[in-house]
């Protein structure tokens, strides 16, 4: 919820400052061409890191150590884990759903029912979730490198030389 209105505001922010000014409007300036590329692009950019997000949710159900385990089963913390995974993989749909939505409607050449403002709205929401994604990678790698620094080596030590009487 917390993204959906960073993205809100700064497409908000955004839009007033073009209406205000008349410039800054970075999508509205290229031809349909360049924006269908950049509609494309968003979307494909958005479902490789998709793959990336299921690379990390594998990373943590395949957690086995004991700080995965309280995380995982805490009462609280547990469940909003869970939901910002979730919301993180949703988001991914969601963003590249939304700039296919811009490649269909966008069928001028100069946009004036402003479709390039639904893929900034897209890309927004995108860099937000990406900004929590990192966090929360962050926070299972942590724990999974902190849980294998408990492990102890079960290898056996070198022996310790004894010294010879007389040597």
């Amino acid at each position: 919820m917390v993204d959906l209105v960073i993205a809100g505001a700064v497409v908000g922010l955004h839009m007033a400052t073009v209406r205000i000014t008349g410039a800054g409007d970075v999508l509205g300036w290229p031809d349909r061409e360049q924006r269908i590329a950049v509609y494309t692009t968003t979307a494909t950019v958005v479902a490789i890191i998709g793959s990336f997000i299921t690379a990390a949710v594998t990373l943590y159900a395949a957690a086995t150590g004991p700080r995965m385990r309280v995380l995982r089963t805490h009462h609280q913390q547990g469940p909003e884990f869970r939901r910002n995974w979730m919301s993180i993989l949703s988001a991914t749909l969601v963003v590249s759903g939304l700039c296919l939505l811009a490649l269909v409607l966008d069928t001028t050449e100069q946009d004036p029912g402003g479709v390039h403002w639904l893929a900034e709205g897209a890309a927004a929401l995108g860099a937000a979730r990406a900004v929590r994604l990192m966090w929360l990678f962050g926070k299972v790698i942590i724990g999974n490198d902190l849980d294998l620094g408990d492990i102890r080596d079960p290898a056996p030590q070198p022996p310790v030389p004894v010294r010879q009487p007389g040597a």
